[in-house]
């Protein structure tokens, strides 16, 4: 998955945001169970997922 840029996330509204979260968190999880199993050499992926949570969810409470 590639993440969207800031930009265009500040166009959408919130309930898109939502789903966006909701989605890149599910990614998290599936990247990070693969690097504590062994099954994904990645690992820098985790950090780019919380970073791109963390703006998302910037984003939304600036929205508020």
């Amino acid at each position: 998955m590639k993440p969207i840029e800031i930009d265009q996330l500040r166009k959408m509204d919130s309930s898109k945001l939502q789903e966006e979260l909701e989605t890149v968190k599910k990614e998290l999880f599936k990247v990070s169970f693969e690097v504590k199993n062994g099954q994904s050499k990645n690992s820098h992926l985790v950090r780019n997922y919380k970073k791109y949570i963390a703006r998302i969810q910037t984003i939304l409470n600036s929205q508020k």
